[in-house]
């Protein structure tokens, strides 16, 4: 199917639109574990109960805990079972890798700004 699209949208307008066409929206009928396997197709961030952090392979679906360790366990709903509680966060590879870059420079400033030259 061809979709016709004006001349006023610039290229970024249409890619967006297209993503938001493609991006997978749950329905009352969807079960959870499509949707985790949804969330992981676009590279989101994942959110596991304990029950369903046993079932995820986190290196099978290149997902990683969140290298901050106070980031690690969060408060939140599970992707898969909807239910609130203490829960594990997991993040693409690429944005783990943001994430560790940013803590780590975060850790450098610190180490920096406590020197006092007298």
């Amino acid at each position: 199917m061809t979709i016709l699209v004006p001349r006023k949208y610039t290229v970024k307008q249409i890619n967006r639109a297209a993503t938001k066409r493609v991006e997978f929206r749950p329905n009352r009928y969807t079960s959870g574990c499509a949707n985790l396997d949804d969330m992981v197709e676009l590279r989101k961030a994942v959110i596991l109960c304990e029950t369903h952090d046993r079932k995820f392979s986190p290196k099978a679906a290149r997902y990683r805990a969140h290298p901050e360790k106070r980031m690690r366990r969060v408060l939140g709903n599970c992707d898969v079972c909807q239910q609130f509680g203490l829960s594990f966060l997991y993040l693409n590879e690429i944005d783990a890798y943001d994430e560790q870059k940013k803590v780590e420079r975060f850790k450098r400033s610190l180490e920096y700004g406590h020197i006092v030259t007298s």
